[in-house]
């Protein structure tokens, strides 16, 4: 938790140094920095990613998956493939509170020969407390999730902070930049190999997601993340990098 506390005091300076001097108003940039998407408006469509086939592995899964963005007023919201409930919303709406819930995609032990003759890691679920504070810098998302599957009965807690780079009407485009904590059980269950047990630790991320309209509803959505793993699970026997990406490309409609 040690560098999610100093990522938190870093991105709280920059804003301060940004409030300074820049204005962002609440308005359709803010809009755009809340969504892992960047449109103003809700937004379906189906995209098709990259990402690691076991943790730390050099060999890339690719799947397609339908993508709704949506958003409920001020009641609850679908990005992706996470969705929310808040609970508490502030009078100028910069601060939200609730609940979260988003899947934790297992492997195969077949999917890698490090991983062979492992049990099969199964598809989980993470849920619990969200929050995000929307500043003139850009967006604070922090969620403290639990395994409700009950596949490594392990705890979670995400950082992210994004800021949009980009906020023109045809081509918009967020930086972003996060720190995830995983504790010993969740680690364990993923990245444990042999007499190898994870305990717990600190990843981080950095990355852009984009959007390019054609015309006034269809568009091109993609991203790119690359991640940092915690010492642990870089030090995991079925780790082949320490640097793993997650790629996106997809085609979809603003409602």
């Amino acid at each position: 938790m040690r560098v999610i506390k100093k990522l938190m005091i870093c991105v709280v300076m920059t804003q301060g140094l940004f409030l300074a001097s820049s204005g962002f108003a609440q308005s359709a940039a803010d809009q755009q920095a809340q969504q892992p998407i960047p449109a103003s408006r809700n937004f379906i469509g189906l995209g098709v990613g990259a990402f690691p086939k076991t943790p730390g592995s050099t060999d890339l899964r690719v799947m397609a998956l339908p993508v709704l963005q949506y958003t409920f007023g001020d009641v609850g919201y679908i990005t992706g493939l996470k969705a929310g409930l808040w609970g508490y919303t502030s009078d100028d709406r910069s601060l939200r509170i609730g609940l979260y819930a988003e899947p934790r995609f297992g492997y195969d032990s077949s999917d890698n020969p490090v991983t062979a003759g492992m049990a099969d890691r199964r598809f989980a679920i993470d849920a619990g407390p969200s929050i995000r504070w929307t500043t003139p810098a850009g967006v604070l998302n922090f969620d403290y999730g639990f395994d409700v599957t009950n596949r490594s009965n392990g705890q979670v807690a995400q950082l992210q902070f994004i800021r949009p780079l980009i906020s023109d009407t045809s081509f918009r485009l967020n930086g972003l930049i996060g720190a995830t904590w995983q504790n010993a059980a969740m680690n364990d269950y993923y990245w444990s190999v042999g007499s190898y047990k994870a305990g717990a630790g600190t990843g981080l991320s950095v990355g852009l997601t984009g959007l390019y309209s054609f015309g006034p509803t269809s568009a091109l959505f993609y991203g790119a993340t690359i991640n940092r793993l915690s010492n642990t699970q870089a030090n995991s026997p079925m780790t082949e990098r320490s640097f793993t990406p997650l790629i996106y490309l997809g085609y979809g409609w603003r409602m």
